[in-house]
């Protein structure tokens, strides 16, 4: 198992219905990723605006992103690959 560490900002086609957050696909490094899966999701409440976190699937590939809801931009923190 190989974790990569990226914190970079991407671009994310999310769900926002029914008060939550659905992350649905996102792009990074020129290429488009289908959430197949939400493997969970969380939020940190540190500092002043809460982030919303999610462990995501895509393909043979998991992806932990993360929304920072005071500038509401989305970001790559992490890919776990096989």
């Amino acid at each position: 198992m190989n974790i990569l560490r990226i914190d970079e900002p991407i671009r994310v086609l999310a769900d926002f219905s029914g008060g939550s957050v659905r992350p649905l696909r996102f792009r990074w490094a020129g290429r488009t990723c289908r959430v197949e899966a939400v493997n969970g999701q969380w939020v940190d409440r540190q500092g002043d605006h809460p982030s919303m976190h999610f462990s995501v699937q895509a393909g043979d590939e998991t992806y932990l992103i993360h929304l920072a809801s005071g500038d509401m931009q989305w970001w790559l923190d992490e890919v776990i690959a096989d």
